[in-house]
C-alpha cells in the first residue's frame, strides 16, 4: 500500500510541475512566452538600429598647486568635457590641501570660478590629503572657453626654515577648445641649444628666452639681451615677479627672476626689432596644453627644477614693498621642445646643461610644484 502510495505522489508532483512549467511558458492570451521572446530577440538584432557611441569633441583634466612651497600645498584638480553638436561644456573643480599629518589649524577658505565665489570651513585634518571644497557647473561653449579659477585657505605654516606664512593660495585659467584636441603622439621641435655659461652663470631665465627668440630667426646675443632688456633689482631688496633680482652675470647672490619680467623684456626686444610675436604669460595652465602648444611649433619656457630628484623647497623669505616673496631652491629655468606620450617622457633644452629627456610625470610633477610657471611666445 505504501509502495503504490508513493507512486501516486510522485505522479501528482509530476503534473503539477509540468502544468506550472507550461503556464509560465504562455502568455495571458495563450500565445507560447518563450517563442515569443525568441523571435522579439531575433528582431532586435537583425532589425534595431544600433546607437552609435557618443562623440566627446573636449576632454580634459589638469592641477593647479599653490606657489608657496611650504609644507603645507593648496591643489585644484579640474576636468573639464563636451559631447559632439551639444552647446553645453561641463565642469568639475575639487580643491584639496595635502599635509603632514600633524597640521590641523586650518580655517576658513574659498573658491572662486569665474567670479563666482563659494565659501567653507575645514573639518579636523585626516591623513595628508582633503578634500575642502567641490564645484561642478555646466555652462555655454562658445568655441574658446576661459574659466579662471582661484582659492584661499586661512592656515598657519612654515618653510624648511621655520618662517611662519599665514594663508594659501592658489590660482589657474582652464582654456576649452576642440581645437585643441587631437595632437601626435609625439614631437620634437628642432631648437639649437644655448648654455648660459660662462658669462651668465645665474641667467638661466633669460638664456632660455634667448633660445626661443634665435628659434624665432631673430638673432640675439644672450649676454646683449640680458645686458639691454632685462630689468635688473638688488638681490634682497627686488621683487623677483618685477625684475631679475640681481644680475645674471654674478655666480651668487642672484635670484633670477618669474614670468612677467621675461615676457617684459621679450616683448621690449620685439617692438624694437620688429616682427608680429608677442610674449605670453601662461603659467597656471595644464601641461597638456604646453605639450599641445609644442604639437604646434612652439617651444615654451618653464620653470622647473634643476635637480629633478629632490622637490624645490623655500630658502629664503624677503619682504618688499610689504610683499612677502619667497625665494626657492633647485628652481631652474628651461625650454620644453619636446614630448612622447608612447614614452613617457618630455625633452627640454637646459641653459645649465644640455638638452635632454626625463620622465613626463616627474617633470609634470616638479613643474606643479614650482608653482606651474610658463611662457610662451607666437
Amino acid at each position: 500500500m505504501k509502495k503504490y502510495l508513493s507512486c501516486i505522489i510522485l505522479i501528482i508532483l509530476c503534473v503539477v510541475c509540468a502544468t506550472i512549467f507550461y503556464v509560465n511558458a504562455m502568455d495571458f492570451n495563450g500565445n507560447d512566452k518563450s517563442d515569443q521572446s525568441s523571435t522579439v530577440t531575433s528582431t532586435e538584432e537583425s532589425d534595431a538600429p544600433s546607437q552609435p557611441e557618443p562623440i566627446i569633441t573636449i576632454n580634459k583634466s589638469g592641477t593647479f598647486l599653490s606657489e608657496r612651497l611650504t609644507d603645507c600645498n593648496l591643489r585644484v584638480e579640474w576636468a573639464i568635457y563636451k559631447l559632439e553638436n551639444e552647446p553645453t561644456l561641463y565642469v568639475g573643480i575639487e580643491l584639496y590641501l595635502d599635509t603632514p599629518e600633524q597640521i590641523t589649524n586650518a580655517g576658513k577658505g574659498y573658491l572662486v570660478v569665474n567670479g563666482e565665489k563659494k565659501e567653507f570651513s575645514t573639518k579636523t585634518m585626516v591623513g595628508t590629503t582633503n578634500l575642502l571644497c567641490s564645484h561642478s557647473l555646466s555652462m555655454e561653449y562658445t568655441g574658446k572657453t576661459e574659466l579662471n579659477v582661484s582659492a584661499f585657505l586661512d592656515i598657519t605654516s612654515k618653510t624648511v626654515n621655520q618662517d611662519i606664512i599665514n594663508g594659501l593660495t592658489v590660482s589657474g585659467k582652464i582654456i576649452a577648445s576642440e581645437e585643441q584636441q587631437n595632437v601626435p603622439n609625439k614631437y620634437i621641435i628642432d631648437l639649437n641649444h644655448i648654455s648660459k655659461f660662462p658669462e651668465l652663470p645665474s641667467g638661466d631665465e633669460i638664456t632660455s628666452l634667448c633660445m626661443v627668440l634665435n628659434y624665432m630667426k631673430y638673432n640675439i646675443d644672450k649676454c646683449d639681451l640680458s645686458d639691454l632688456y632685462l630689468n635688473k633689482g638688488p638681490s634682497y631688496h627686488t621683487n623677483i615677479f618685477e625684475a631679475n633680482a640681481g644680475n645674471p652675470k654674478d655666480t651668487y647672490n642672484s635670484f633670477g627672476c618669474m614670468p612677467p619680467v621675461i615676457v617684459n623684456a621679450a616683448n621690449k626686444y620685439i617692438s624694437i626689432n620688429g616682427g608680429n610675436a608677442y610674449a605670453q604669460d601662461i603659467s597656471g595652465v595644464s601641461t597638456h596644453t604646453l605639450y599641445e602648444e609644442v604639437s604646434k611649433g612652439n617651444p615654451i619656457i618653464v620653470w622647473a627644477c634643476e635637480d629633478f630628484n629632490n622637490t624645490p623647497s623655500v630658502f629664503r623669505t624677503l619682504v618688499i614693498d610689504g610683499k612677502t616673496i619667497y625665494l626657492k631652491s633647485n628652481v631652474n629655468t628651461m625650454v620644453l621642445i619636446g614630448y612622447d606620450y608612447e614614452n613617457k617622457t618630455v625633452t627640454l633644452a637646459d641653459p645649465s646643461g644640455v638638452v635632454f629627456d626625463i620622465e613626463m610625470e616627474l617633470f609634470e610633477q616638479r613643474f606643479s610644484q614650482v608653482g606651474s610657471y610658463a611662457v610662451i611666445i607666437k
